[in-house]
């Protein structure tokens, strides 16, 4: 059985990312490096997001947290100009919040 610190590290945490970097992309059109500085990632890691070079179940993730629009606040928050810290920090809170580890629990064997 897998911590709640293995599945944030595995899942959760990346699909944040994903879903928040798909939306800035798309929906905003802001660069990727942009996105990365954000994010607190490398420039290459927001490309693999946005080519979905991810699991099948960082996949699952991703919709669920769309379908319930979960990153819109971090989004909102990366428009505004905050700065990449308290961005990071909101990305951990979503990621271990009640509402997504239950949704990745249990996890099945990888």
């Amino acid at each position: 059985m897998q911590m709640l610190c293995e599945k944030l590290t595995k899942f959760s945490i990346p699909a944040v990312r994903v879903a928040v970097s798909d939306t800035l992309y798309h929906d905003y059109k802001m660069p990727q490096v942009s996105i990365a500085k954000k994010l607190g990632v490398a420039q290459p890691a927001v490309y693999k997001y946005l080519k979905k070079r991810y699991s099948e179940r960082v996949s699952v993730v991703v919709d669920f947290l769309k379908s319930k629009g979960m990153q819109e606040q971090i989004v909102k928050e990366v428009i505004s100009g905050a700065n990449s810290s308290k961005i990071q920090k909101m990305v951990e809170k979503l990621a271990s919040s009640n509402e997504l580890s239950k949704y990745c629990s249990p996890m099945p064997k990888e």
